[in-house]
């Protein structure tokens, strides 16, 4: 199951980490982790077009955490459309995406 969490600071995101394997399918065919991944990837590259520092983003196999700490209004409305987008894979694949808010 992939988990996505986003740590809240008041009504800021501060952190999202995305971690997992959807495992909805075999590799290559996995429709969920493709539409994950794109949206995740996607995101993270247009805050770091917007200047976000690369040394924020922590990637490895099945793993992205990225501190958005000081993030603009720019960057924070990409975010929530992230949040938005995971959570409508989530309404009709939940067994295979968590998304969590943490406070």
């Amino acid at each position: 199951m992939i988990t996505a969490k986003f740590k809240y600071e008041g009504e800021d995101v501060v952190a999202y980490e995305i971690s997992g394997h959807a495992m909805s399918n075999e590799p290559g065919k996995d429709l969920v982790c493709a539409g994950v991944s794109a949206v995740a990837f996607g995101l993270t590259n247009a805050l770091i077009g917007l200047g976000l520092d690369e040394g924020k983003v922590k990637l490895s196999d099945g793993y992205l955490r990225v501190d958005t700490c000081g993030a603009d209004e720019d960057m924070n409305a990409l975010i929530y459309g992230l949040i938005v987008s995971l959570e409508t894979i989530e309404r009709t694949h939940d067994d295979y995406l968590s998304v969590v808010m943490e406070v």
